[in-house]
């Protein structure tokens, strides 16, 4: 079995029409490139501060970011990845979400950002987004026509055992949405990318913010699909664009008999 893939790189800002009107605009250059899985990058539809974020965070109920998912998954015949939308919690926070939308317009799922980026690195960024922002708990796998997919968020990229655990749920593509920093982007970008899709015999796909986004905040890009032997397949350039490739379960299958690591796991 074979299909194509999209991942979407973007310079989103705090006006969510605009990229919302931007987002559709390269999806579009997706589909008609002939990919029926696409995908978003983390916060696309509103990359402003924390505290704005939490200002502009939406419900499930009826979300301008997620009416704008469904619609265009249904009007396209396509699987959509929202990379992440914040989404109203308690005590407030809201939750970094990442949906997968089907191409009938349902929420196939939900995952809610586990790892979240509270840190300050020497000479580049701080972040705290424990401030603003509500930890999820439960990994996320799915099941999907293109077989199972699972999702993962941004930071969690350096918790391998959350992938270790999509795998065992049975995960054959695995989506990070991420909005890398330029300073970690340059170091661990696409080792770690490579090594997940590497150590769990699968596919990879990562879209991404890049550029910059208002005075204070600089992304990396280099959206990226891999395969599982580590191969990128495609990567994009430093600009706003949209990446596609092939995927292929055979070949996955493959990669899983020659080499059965996975059925080698021997400390649970």
């Amino acid at each position: 079995m074979s299909f194509k893939v999209a991942a979407v790189q973007m310079t989103s800002g705090n006006d969510k029409q605009n990229n919302l009107n931007k987002a559709e605009k390269l999806l579009l250059t997706g589909v008609n490139e002939g990919a029926t899985l696409l995908s978003l990058p983390e916060n696309f539809s509103f990359m402003g501060s924390e505290s704005e974020k939490l200002l502009a965070a939406e419900s499930m109920e009826d979300g301008e970011s997620i009416r704008f998912l469904q619609s265009f998954a249904t009007k396209h015949n396509v699987w959509l990845l929202g990379g992440s939308i914040a989404i109203k919690a308690d005590n407030n926070k809201s939750y970094n979400s990442s949906l997968l939308i089907s191409n009938k317009g349902e929420i196939a799922a939900r995952y809610d950002k586990i790892h979240l980026f509270d840190v300050d690195i020497k000479g580049g960024e701080s972040h705290q987004e424990s401030r603003f922002i509500k930890k999820g708990s439960t990994p996320v796998c799915t099941d999907t026509p293109f077989g199972k997919i699972g999702l993962s968020i941004c930071y969690d990229l350096r918790f391998p055992e959350l992938y270790r655990e999509l795998v065992r749920m049975g995960a054959r593509l695995i989506f990070v949405p991420s909005a890398f920093t330029v300073k970690t982007g340059q170091a661990h970008w696409e080792i770690l990318l490579r090594a997940r899709a590497i150590e769990n015999q699968c596919y990879v796909i990562a879209p991404a913010q890049f550029g910059r986004h208002g005075e204070k905040r600089k992304t990396y890009g280099n959206a990226m699909i891999i395969d599982p032997w580590g191969k990128i397949l495609a990567r994009a350039e430093d600009k706003e664009t949209v990446i596609a490739a092939e995927v292929d379960l055979s070949f996955q299958d493959e990669i899983r008999k020659g080499i059965p690591c996975l059925e080698h796991i021997s400390i649970k």
